[in-house]
């Protein structure tokens, strides 16, 4: 079982015979310099600067289309945010997101895939995409005491029980 923990944000790598072009490298900068996913419109206000003409928000997801065609970001498609990877094959990754801090992370599996893979062939269909997303808590987040105290508080009813008089 080949797995792998990486953080989606971090490191540098590169598809081979990539052209990078000034924008898709501030893309590429702002996804790196964050340990959270940003939507387009993140990446667009990091990318913007007063120097420069506007870019505008179909310019951006020209260009993280170009990224994710190279491996280099991947989509988050439950947040509708994006994530710079760093492996040769972005489609073994499993991306565990928090719902309490929203950072991502992810785990490169091979065989997970396969048994996805192998379930999909016996039904006769070939798998063109996959999509791996875990929803929960980090570690850090478990770890905070604001955490555990909320979860064995009882919660609150925001109805009240009787219409009032």
């Amino acid at each position: 079982m080949t797995e792998r923990v990486t953080h989606p944000s971090r490191g540098v790598h590169q598809a081979p015979n990539s052209r990078i072009t000034s924008l898709l490298s501030d893309v590429l900068e702002a996804l790196t310099e964050t340990d959270f996913p940003l939507s387009a419109y993140d990446i667009l206000r990091c990318v913007s600067r007063p120097d420069r003409r506007r870019v505008a928000p179909p310019t951006i997801y020209r260009a993280l289309e170009k990224l994710i065609a190279d491996g280099l970001v991947g989509r988050l498609e439950s947040r509708n945010a994006f994530v710079r990877i760093r492996t040769g094959d972005p489609s073994r990754l499993i991306y565990c997101i928090c719902d309490r801090c929203g950072a991502a992370q992810a785990v490169e599996t091979t065989s997970s895939c396969q048994q996805i893979d192998s379930a999909a062939e016996t039904l006769g269909f070939q798998v063109r995409h996959r999509v791996m997303e875990l929803q929960g808590v980090c570690k850090q987040c478990s770890t905070c005491p604001s955490f555990s105290s909320a979860l064995q508080r009882p919660q609150q009813n925001d109805l009240p029980t009787r219409a009032p008089k």
